[in-house]
């Protein structure tokens, strides 16, 4: 997400806006994918299902490699860079 955030940066996350709203284009969001949790940014929602990128869009591991991910990978809306 360089360069937004960067590796050692701290965010805070929260589940807590998912329950009341659903995730939108632009958002920051964290979602497990291959059993680890990544950081993306929303591109586009096409029938419930996610396409996320990285603001490096040279060189990001994203939905351009992996496809997009279901509503139930969105764990978390990150909050504010710490």
């Amino acid at each position: 997400m360089t360069p937004t955030y960067s590796e050692g940066d701290n965010v805070l996350v929260s589940s807590l806006p998912l329950i009341f709203t659903k995730p939108k284009k632009g958002d920051v969001v964290v979602f497990e994918k291959f059993n680890r949790f990544y950081i993306k940014r929303i591109d586009k929602i096409e029938k419930g299902k996610y396409f996320l990128v990285g603001d490096n869009k040279k060189d990001s591991f994203d939905s351009r490699r992996f496809g997009s991910v279901k509503r139930g990978q969105v764990k978390a809306k990150v909050i504010l860079k710490i």
